[in-house]
């Protein structure tokens, strides 16, 4: 299957396994994905490249999933996040829901996060009615929560 690289989303988790399983199924859908270890790498990926969706841990060495949110809202136009957490939910009350699309809880079942995030992915650029359409399609997945944006 041709990668499609108009639609590259990131994987950002200090989790190696969640890396390489999201990786696989995502290129395996003809999806053009990198990942990076840490917020940092993230950062850095996000500088020199464009991404339609962004699949983002919390809790990271060196830089965390919440300053990633907050330097993301500063640089401008927002991809899809999709939260990707095992936290508590003390910790999920503290991020801002305008910052995400979506909260995937961990342990996933690989193949349905891939639809979710293939579908965000076509989220971008669409029109509020499209988006909307699309996001109700989804919403029903397994362990995932959509939030309104």
């Amino acid at each position: 299957m041709a990668i499609d690289s108009t639609k590259r989303v990131l994987i950002v988790d200090d989790e190696k396994d969640v890396r390489d399983i999201l990786f696989t199924v995502l290129q395996a859908r003809g999806i053009s994905a990198d990942c990076a270890t840490n917020g940092r790498e993230a950062l850095d990926l996000i500088a020199q490249h464009p991404y339609v969706v962004v699949v983002l841990d919390l809790m990271m060495p060196e830089v965390n999933g919440f300053t990633v949110l907050e330097t993301l809202r500063a640089a401008g136009p927002m991809p899809v996040v999709l939260v990707l957490t095992a936290a508590d939910q003390g910790l999920i009350d503290r991020l801002d829901a305008s910052l995400i699309h979506g909260l995937i809880r961990k342990p996933f079942e690989p193949h349905e996060i891939a639809d979710v995030i293939a579908a965000c992915a076509e989220i971008r650029g669409r029109s509020m009615f499209e988006t909307m359409a699309i996001a109700a399609m989804i919403a029903g997945a397994p362990l995932v929560t959509l939030l309104s944006r």
